[in-house]
């Protein structure tokens, strides 16, 4: 390997042996590696929509630093308020919520989205507590509440995405739609998909009052949209709920716009 070895003795002391080799540094070592513990290298990360719900301006800059060169994308919320209002207009995979808060705690806030779940019959979004507390009885207050999870502070990067990961394929429907994005276009779909996601409010609103105009106009724009944008399931849908609207059946229309929040749910969008 073109390395020595030497060796210097002292009578009555003893030796002292020393070598020398070569060695090639590896630029990669000084990397940063943004795959979570306990996944493969291979193996795409989902982009996932993550609401992260801390008070302190400090945690939510450290928070978002570990999952920067990650493709999820976080919004912040300082406070559990802001965070429900934020949970039940907009679609997110994963809520991040800190115990104790000015306003509304995050206990609190937990219970009234899994309330806002149940009446709409959403499935239940992985929510990981975290909390400055390691006491036996805080964790199960947190679970009582309706967290699925609780991370202790102060919170650990590997320890974060670690539980990210495992929650978020937990939470995963073993019917989960997986689809590739397009290059060309990945970084629209979030906007894309959010649209559509207000396209459901629309529609409940107009059914409300009766206005099949505005479902069937929604209808034809996504059944327009859908497939060039990679999401064929959204053309389907949209197709139905304008045939839906011609006929004037509510009902029709309404289990429709059910079908289109449930396949947004399921949704998974893999960027290379």
């Amino acid at each position: 390997m073109g390395g020595g070895i030497q060796v210097e003795s002292c009578v009555g002391k003893g030796s002292v042996f020393s070598f020398a080799v070569p060695l090639e540094i590896w630029e990669g070592s000084t990397q940063r590696t943004t795959v979570p513990v306990g996944a493969s290298p291979d193996q795409p990360l989902p982009a996932l929509n993550i609401l992260l719900v801390e008070d302190s301006p400090d945690n939510r800059t450290i928070t978002m630093a570990y999952l920067r060169d990650t493709p999820y994308r976080v919004e912040p919320a300082e406070n559990g308020a802001i965070a429900f209002e934020k949970f039940t207009t907009r679609h997110y995979d994963l809520v991040l919520m800190d115990r104790q808060m000015p306003v509304m705690d995050g206990l609190t806030a937990t219970r009234a989205i899994r309330a806002w779940e149940l009446e709409n019959q959403r499935p239940p979004a992985p929510i990981i507590a975290l909390t400055a507390s390691a006491l036996k009885g805080d964790q199960e207050k947190c679970l009582a509440a309706g967290c699925t999870a609780y991370l202790t502070k102060p919170i650990k990067e590997a320890a974060l995405l670690q539980a990210i990961r495992e929650h978020s394929m937990a939470a995963e429907a073993k019917d989960a739609i997986r689809i590739r994005a397009n290059p060309t276009i990945a970084d629209l779909i979030p906007e894309f998909l959010e649209n559509r996601r207000s396209d459901v409010t629309a529609i409940q609103d107009a059914l409300d009052k009766g206005d099949f105009e505005i479902v069937g106009r929604l209808g034809h724009g996504m059944r327009g949209a859908g497939g060039s944008w990679g999401f064929q399931g959204i053309t389907d849908i949209g197709a139905a709920l304008e045939q839906a609207a011609n006929h004037g059946d509510a009902g029709l229309s309404l289990k429709w716009a059910g079908e289109l929040s449930g396949y947004l749910d399921r949704v998974q969008v893999i960027y290379d």
